[in-house]
């Protein structure tokens, strides 16, 4: 994943000794991230680029998945969509079964650490049934803006008991939470696959791989098959650009093992079947790299997004972005400057401003530069790195 000096390459030795010098108090202290899954969403891959740099700094760092059956899964599902305002609310069955997988979770594993992550919905239960001896800290990574009150109401007791909220985006605050409320935007790893440099011979042949032919203009969705990223409006918006430019799309996804709607939202998908529109349900870190450097323009265009970590992948790499106007996304994308905002519902407008990114390659080299130096300032690791070591230091003087 890269280590603190490989990180120096690109952001400067006074970065990685900033983050030293915040680091030293917390050397020897055991720190526990617990979510529900090591594959799939950007939760585990942030787990996955941060914890070997928690553990070289020397702050000792474990990852436990809470396990659960299909109804489990299925119901922390309803409760992440009520979270962000949408789908039907939990019934009480559902309620007393995610209390229950939330109390095997803390029979089954050792949490007898000095500070405790946990993230999401998932396992937040879970600080119930532990005998806390020790901070708690619950990093929320989707829209808290406007959940549905039943369901918020549920979940409020057990994000009361925690010593720190950690959220992405200062709108997800919450009036009705007294614990402290911190900001933690995600981040990027510049050094794994999906993110360093690619060169034309290694990206053609992953694109061959794959039957991609780059004989047109691509505009890419990359994204996890669900309906907050709005895959069908965005193949509603490519025929109206498709009939101003001869291009192709790309909605490449896949199902995280904590998403059970993912598979009908790809059903749903290749139900319309074009020779320009090409659906791939694959993990394939080279691939992503690919089509996000590739492509003319990418398209983020959800209905509600935490963060969306794939509009700051696609700027890293130089390419415009053409982003909903909801959560997250607002932060990323400085409208005009490294692509467009738009409204997720507008798909005329949608249209309008890819088929003006697409046809303007002087605006397209203007926006890329613009997205890289303002994703390197703002959403690289070292710089997340940086607000948890500050965050734990807070959690337990």
């Amino acid at each position: 994943m890269g280590k603190l000096k490989e990180h120096e390459k690109i952001v400067g030795s006074s970065v990685i000794d900033k983050i030293k010098k915040e680091a030293e108090p917390l050397k020897g202290t055991s720190l526990l991230q617990v979510n529900s899954t090591k594959i799939g969403g950007g939760v585990a891959e942030i787990l996955e680029t941060m914890i070997p740099l928690f553990n070289e700094l020397k702050i000792r760092t474990q990852w436990k998945v809470i396990k659960g059956d299909k109804p489990f899964f299925e119901t922390t599902k309803n409760l992440h969509n009520a979270i962000q305002g949408k789908g039907h609310e939990v019934s009480e069955r559902e309620c007393k079964h995610y209390l229950a997988m939330n109390r095997r979770f803390v029979e089954t594993e050792n949490l007898n650490q000095d500070c405790v992550i946990i993230h999401d919905p998932q396992p937040c239960a879970s600080i119930t049934f532990a005998k806390k001896k020790q901070p708690w800290i619950w990093r929320c990574h989707i829209d808290l803006s406007r959940p549905k009150l039943k369901v918020w109401n549920f979940l409020k007791p057990f994000i009361s008991m925690y010593d720190t909220m950690v959220v992405s985006n200062s709108s997800y605050k919450r009036k009705d939470i007294r614990v402290p409320q911190k900001i933690i935007m995600p981040s990027i790893n510049p050094l794994n696959t999906k993110n360093a440099p690619m060169n034309e011979t290694a990206m053609n042949r992953i694109l061959k791989k794959y039957d991609i032919d780059p004989d047109k203009p691509i505009i890419t969705q990359v994204s996890r098959f669900d309906k907050w990223k709005d895959p069908m409006g965005v193949i509603e918006v490519f025929k109206k650009i498709k009939k101003s430019v001869d291009c192709k799309l790309v909605l490449l996804g896949s199902a995280a093992t904590d998403d059970p709607e993912g598979m009908e939202i790809y059903k749903k998908i290749i139900e319309h079947p074009s020779k320009d529109i090409i659906v791939i349900s694959h993990e394939d870190d080279n691939l992503v790299n690919a089509l996000q450097t590739i492509s003319h323009v990418v398209i983020q265009k959800s209905i509600k997004e935490g963060f969306g970590l794939t509009v700051t992948e696609a700027l890293w790499k130089g390419t415009p972005v053409i982003g909903g106007n909801v959560g997250g996304i607002k932060s990323q994308i400085i409208d005009g400057k490294n692509g467009y905002l738009v409204d997720t519902f507008d798909y005329n407008f949608c249209a309008k401003r890819a088929i003006k990114i697409l046809s303007d390659e002087k605006l397209r080299d203007k926006m890329g530069k613009y997205g890289h130096e303002y994703v390197k300032k703002n959403f690289l690791t070292t710089r997340h790195l940086l607000d948890w070591i500050k965050t734990i230091r807070f959690v337990m003087k």
